[in-house]
């Protein structure tokens, strides 16, 4: 907030997570004591004249990023000192380098409070989102893994372990990232080939991303530049320390990069009743037992469960595309963009099975008409849309068993939407586990 001359502006940083909401009151030097009604003082040195408005959004937008940086270090909880010892604090210091800057901090602990408009109350259950989406109230909820550390003393590693399921975000309220892996399915119940899947799906989709980025560019701009740029003319020592933040978020996103999976799943279906709201419960709950660092495999780092009112491919691609940033909410216009090699940018990634990316491809499901099956997988790929297939062991052939992961019906395919589909060899995935076969063994369990 901009101050007349004479007074102090004052800015705000939040940072909301699930252990609370942590504020920064800033107010910003005004520069009036050096120059009073009266005058008569000695030449005033750059440090003592008032920062100009591009210095003043310079600094708030150096304290946003190192808010983030805390956090993401797991330093939030912490309280900031500009004459402290801690990197971050010495980086305050750099900021906030005028007389009369200064800093509060204020914290509000406790789970993270969604408002009514948020469509999910504090805390609420699987069982309300799938209530509120089958009463038509939202059509995506969002469902986070609330993370804590092992309270038993005999726990020597003291690891981070998932302890319960909460929906926090409806709909707009989700952030929900670009190029984004997706595993839809109806997880009943969720098992470690789900988890195999997506994180073979993962690596995939790392391959591709550095083979796209080679083609474009020996060097890539980081998405960043531009951010970095419109603040060049800020003072040298603060454009100095923004420059540094911004590149460091750079380098981690423009690496290999994190991929976040979103397991989905569809609470309506196209020909059956909706899913019983405890049942959804109860599938997503498994959630979290499912993801324990301590079960054999690795864990997606990045992870949630979304639930949708979207029993079609069609129906997830229009639903999820519109909650993206860039995405058009209003249904109208382009919704892919090119990425400068005459293709669309790939937005999303569902990951399939076999048998599911065949009945994608059936002309069966399009009123037996070919042409109608390639327009539909034609507009989602406008819509950015990708498929990463993994494949499995197919009993009782002439010859045994055989690995069939969905290439002999891609040929038949023409070459843009084929390359739709990409396709995970045998080493790359194969783990011969299916949701039937888990259900008859706790049936004889129970």
């Amino acid at each position: 907030v901009g101050g007349r001359p004479g007074r102090r502006s004052r800015a705000y940083v939040a940072c909301s997570t699930l252990g609370g909401t942590r504020v920064w009151e800033v107010r910003l030097d005004s520069g009036a004591a050096n120059n009073p009604k009266g005058g008569g003082l000695e030449e005033p040195t750059t440090k003592s004249i008032r920062r100009s408005r591009s210095e003043e959004e310079s600094a708030v937008s150096n304290l946003i990023l190192l808010a983030m940086i805390r956090h993401r270090e797991g330093k939030s909880d912490e309280q900031l000192d500009s004459n402290g010892t801690d990197e971050s604090d010495g980086i305050l210091g750099r900021i906030l380098d005028r007389e009369g800057d200064s800093i509060i901090e204020k914290s509000d602990v406790g789970n993270v409070t969604m408002k009514e408009d948020v469509g999910v109350k504090d805390g609420a259950s699987a069982a309300e989102a799938a209530s509120r989406i089958i009463e038509g109230e939202a059509n995506v909820v969002a469902i986070l893994p609330v993370v804590g550390r092992a309270s038993t003393s005999s726990d020597e590693s003291n690891e981070e372990q998932v302890q319960r399921m909460e929906a926090l975000f409806s709909d707009s309220n989700i952030p929900f990232p670009e190029d984004v892996l997706i595993v839809p399915g109806s997880f009943n119940p969720p098992h470690r080939g789900h988890v195999a899947l997506a994180n073979a799906a993962a690596e995939a989709l790392q391959r591709l991303r550095r083979e796209e980025a080679s083609r474009l560019s020996s060097k890539p701009r980081s998405r960043y530049s531009s951010r970095i740029s419109s603040v060049s003319s800020s003072s040298s020592s603060s454009s100095l320390i923004l420059d540094n933040l911004w590149s460091t978020v750079g380098q981690h996103f423009e690496q290999e990069g994190r991929v976040t999976v979103l397991f989905e799943m569809s609470v309506t279906n196209a020909d059956k009743p909706p899913l019983d709201p405890l049942e959804a419960k109860r599938r997503v709950d498994s959630f979290a037992t499912l993801m324990s660092p301590s079960l054999e495999g690795k864990v997606p780092e990045d992870w949630a469960v979304i639930l949708t009112n979207a029993p079609l491919f069609s129906q997830k691609a229009s639903v999820l595309g519109d909650l993206m940033m860039g995405g058009d909410p209003g249904g109208g216009g382009s919704f892919g963009s090119s990425d400068g090699i005459g293709t669309v940018q790939r937005r999303m990634s569902f990951v399939l099975g076999t048998d599911t990316m065949v009945r994608i491809i059936n002309p069966k499901y399009y009123g037996n008409s070919r042409e109608d099956m390639l327009a539909a997988l034609r507009e989602m790929n406008e819509r950015g849309v990708h498929f990463i297939v993994g494949g499995r062991l197919e009993q009782g052939t002439e010859n045994g068993s055989r690995f069939v992961n969905g290439e002999e019906e891609a040929e038949s395919l023409p070459p843009d939407v084929r390359q739709m589909f990409t396709l995970l060899n045998e080493e790359e995935f194969r783990l011969d586990i299916s949701s039937t076969e888990l259900r008859k063994r706790l049936a004889c369990t129970e």
